[in-house]
């Protein structure tokens, strides 16, 4: 019997190695995604996790080497044509050559990226989903909405810490006019793959309370073509174009309008800009009202005087009329107009009384309805935030999602996905290595 022949592993790693330096030095060019980037700034390398999915599944996935010189190259095209640098989870076209190490395995060694494609494949899914929502008929649903004529109470879908938040908040709350506005706060995700879930299950819980809001607000505080690129998710901009309220969009300086904008009831290039919209309709609410009032008051004192006027004229006719014969009634007849004057002043004092009295009613029971729908307001926010997530995370619970979707039953896993958990403060990323099913 012949002796075996037995090889080390670095042996046949480097039998491998020889193989693939060999036959497969060719650079080419790949489509992949960029899950994760993966870059090291002290060394400047980086090191993407490179996947190709089909139905939601990665079907193939390699690691990828891009040296620091050429991401510096790289990212600096990135930034040049897409106005962002390079990040996780997007599409891109790369040009390299495969690798192998004996200690480090299989690798694409990264030299270039066009990013001309990845603007392309952004345009292609922007062109995508506005035919489907025109094709489903519900383009322009949410421009069909009603927005009252004085939209007071507002939800807010952003994050509380971006500056496009506190811009809109800082012209809401000390306008000139002290105009008062309540609105409300539901946090969520505005950039990268979150970002559509999170915002529309921000629109399904406001959803549930519409008849309390006037409007939506959806602020972001800009961004380039990548980070924009949710806003043309079909889903996220399905629930737009759907919403049974209004919807304002504020969501960055982009020059080219997001489908989302598209579809909602009116789009601003910043959320500085819907602030001042909602202050101009109060507005144009109030001026009128102002007016009407001061017309009346001028009308109710312009009658007055013309009476006062007839008065005076009718007693000066009755005394040219009787010549001498009544003179010794003039001075009754003097009394008798000072006598209609007073009381014809006493009357518009009258009038006028009733007037402010009037005023001060309305002004009241406005103030009165006004402290009674805040009061309601608080109430219902208290009880929203009673319901948050966020609470039921800080009391020692989790979330555990994969592929975007909250998993419930353990049958509902797939094993070759990550799992995402997330805490109260900070999200995990695991592997499956056992199910057990009880």
């Amino acid at each position: 019997m012949p002796e075996k022949k037995v090889y080390s592993l670095f042996n046949l790693t480097t039998s491998i190695q020889n193989v693939i330096n060999t036959y497969c030095n060719k650079t080419i060019w790949i489509k992949a995604e960029i899950v994760r980037l993966n870059y090291y700034p002290k060394s400047g390398h980086c090191y993407p996790s490179l996947v190709e999915k089909k139905d939601g599944k990665v079907i193939a996935e390699l690691r990828g080497n891009i040296w620091s010189g050429n991401f510096e190259m790289i990212n600096a095209k990135f930034k040049s044509v897409l106005k962002e640098e390079l990040k996780d989870n997007i599409t891109v076209v790369v040009q390299g050559t495969v690798s192998y190490h004996p200690l480090h395995g299989l690798a694409l060694n990264i030299v270039d990226i066009d990013p001309e494609y990845t603007l392309g494949e952004l345009a292609r899914e922007k062109a995508h989903t506005i035919a489907k929502l025109r094709e489903a008929g519900i383009f322009n649903a949410n421009k069909k909405t009603l927005l009252s004529s004085l939209p007071k109470t507002i939800a807010i879908i952003s994050v509380e810490t971006s500056k496009g938040y506190g811009d809109f908040i800082d012209i809401i709350q000390n306008n000139p006019l002290a105009y008062k506005y309540h609105f409300l706060l539901f946090p969520a995700i505005l950039q990268g793959e979150r970002a559509v879930s999170s915002i529309s299950q921000q629109l399904e819980r406001i959803k549930k309370h519409s008849e309390i809001f006037d409007a939506v607000a959806i602020i972001r505080g800009g961004g380039g073509e990548i980070g924009l690129s949710s806003f043309d998710n079909y889903l996220l901009a399905e629930k737009i174009a759907t919403f049974p309220i209004p919807i304002l969009t504020g969501i960055g300086h982009s020059a080219n309008e997001t489908v989302s904008e598209l579809v909602s009831y009116e789009s601003f290039i910043t959320p500085t800009k819907i602030a001042e919209f909602l202050l101009q309709k109060f507005n144009d609410f109030a001026v009128p009202v102002i007016d009407a009032e001061q017309k009346i008051q001028n009308e109710v004192n312009r009658m007055f005087k013309k009476e006062k006027v007839n008065l005076k004229e009718t007693a000066r006719l009755f005394s040219s009329l009787t010549g001498s014969a009544m003179n010794n009634s003039r001075a009754n007849l003097n009394q008798l107009a000072t006598v209609l004057d007073n009381r014809s002043q006493g009357l518009i004092n009258e009038q006028k009384n009733m007037l402010d009295q009037a005023k001060r009613s309305i002004l009241a029971n406005a103030k009165k309805t006004l402290n009674e729908a805040a009061i309601n307001l608080s109430f219902t926010e208290e009880k929203i935030g009673m319901l948050s997530p966020l609470n039921i995370l800080k009391r020692g619970f989790s979330i555990t999602r994969q592929n975007g979707k909250v998993i419930r039953d353990s049958d509902e896993i797939q094993e070759d996905l990550l799992l995402e958990t997330q805490l109260y403060k900070g999200n995990l990323f695991s592997r499956i290595e056992k199910i057990v099913k009880k």
